[in-house]
């Protein structure tokens, strides 16, 4: 790319973070780490002011984790009037150039689209926002078949109606499903055409992503999106996922209890984006965040909470607040008392460095032993860091831990999901 293409406050904003823009991505650039490890990101311009709306939508915004949108790493002020939305490159191919060459796609190929970008959606909506650009060119179909909902630009903005993105989710849909030919490519006909389903949705008062889902599993079986030039090798993973159960329904339960299977392990696939966030952040650290001290909102659903939780106790516990504890664990349960103890134990010491590498996450069955109590497992790492001595003496280096899983028991208080307990499994 020239450079001179590149405005001044973004070039300057990527290099202060070692990256150089290297080509336009959508609405944004994309940019490649200066120290030679091919990391990239891409940074969107976003008319707004740094107002504190918007650094509100911003907090929300960084904490949302799905698999199906691509993790935002930052928000920064470029200029007056403008900032920059950093988030993680997904390579792929958007929907409208995989339309563009080759046919509409089948009722299993639409499914697969469809379902997880309304979760996408979804997890939107649960963090108070919207997307309000869905569309067949932000909808990109990563090489391994998972399609991401991309240019986050709009939920910044301050975009506000949920209703309207899904249904701009069913009409994209709708527009790459052929037309009078339908029957011909329904994979079991007896079911009713993805068509006709998706049709009627948009007749449905108050449509919710919810609703588009269901209507997706009762007519198609989702299956791998076929990319031109690419068949053999791409969705692979797709199908294994499919088959895993985060797509197909698991077989002996009923519809209703599948669905709330699949609302309940919806983050499970998508925590392993925590790592790649947390290797980028670092290199963030010059640039202007808006407001970083906001409290981080905690999803609704408890494998994504317990996530987000146990980042947020490596932020306390490297600030040595122990007022914060309370935003983290049920007050004065098990967990808070053995947190206030091990923040305690610091006297007063300062800990550098410590983040939290969580690797998976996932709803461990219940058997009615533990009443209101959900438990999530969680295998996570902590990083290096060090211990740095009140008094202002020498600091003592702390290697990084080895990945250990960890029950985290959740209980759902006013201010949402909180850790009760902590136990091995």
């Amino acid at each position: 790319m020239d450079r001179f293409v590149v405005p001044t406050d973004v070039e300057t904003a990527l290099v202060d973070a070692g990256f150089h823009p290297v080509d336009v991505a959508g609405s944004g650039w994309l940019a490649v780490a200066l120290d030679g490890s091919d990391r990239r990101l891409e940074l969107h311009v976003v008319p707004a002011l740094a107002d504190a709306g918007t650094s509100a939508r911003a907090a929300r915004l960084r904490a949302v984790r799905h698999e199906h949108l691509p993790q935002v790493l930052d928000v920064v002020e470029l200029s007056s009037g403008r900032l920059g939305l950093v988030v993680e490159h997904v390579d792929g191919s958007s929907l409208a150039q995989i339309r563009s060459a080759r046919a509409p796609l089948a009722d299993g190929e639409a499914a697969t689209v469809a379902i997880p970008v309304a979760g996408a959606l979804d997890a939107l909506r649960d963090a108070g926002l919207s997307h309000g650009a869905v569309s067949a060119s932000t909808i990109v179909v990563r090489p391994d078949g998972r399609p991401v909902l991309t240019d986050l630009r709009g939920a910044l903005g301050g975009a506000a109606d949920v209703e309207a993105d899904v249904r701009h989710l069913v009409a994209t849909v709708l527009d790459q499903m052929p037309g009078a030919d339908v029957h011909l490519v329904c994979d079991q006909p007896e079911r009713g055409s993805l068509r006709e389903a998706l049709t009627e949705l948009l007749t449905v008062p108050g449509l919710d992503a919810r609703r588009v889902v269901d209507a997706c599993y009762d007519a198609a079986d989702p299956e791998p999106v076929r990319i031109p030039d690419a068949g053999a090798r791409a969705s692979s993973a797709l199908t294994a996922m499919a088959r895993d159960g985060a797509l197909l329904r698991v077989q002996g339960t009923t519809r209703r209890q599948d669905r709330e299977r699949r609302r309940r392990h919806a983050a499970r696939a998508g925590v392993g984006l925590v790592t790649a966030v947390l290797v980028l952040g670092a290199a963030f650290g010059a640039w202007r965040l808006l407001d970083r001290t906001a409290p981080l909102p905690v999803a609704d659903d408890p494998v994504q909470a317990a996530v987000q939780l146990s980042q947020v106790r490596a932020q306390i516990l490297g600030s040595g607040d122990g007022s914060r504890l309370g935003t983290v664990d049920v007050a004065d349960g098990p967990a808070f008392v053995a947190d206030a103890r091990l923040l305690a134990g610091l006297d007063g010491s300062r800990v550098d460095g410590l983040t939290v590498d969580v690797q998976d996450a996932w709803l461990v069955e219940e058997d009615g032993s533990r009443g209101d109590t959900t438990d999530v497992a969680v295998t996570s790492a902590m990083s290096a860091h060090s211990r740095v001595p009140a008094d202002g003496g020498a600091a003592v280096p702390v290697a990084a831990s080895e990945a250990r899983t960890v029950v985290l028991g959740l209980r759902w208080t006013d201010d949402g999901w909180r850790v009760w307990d902590v136990v091995e499994p």
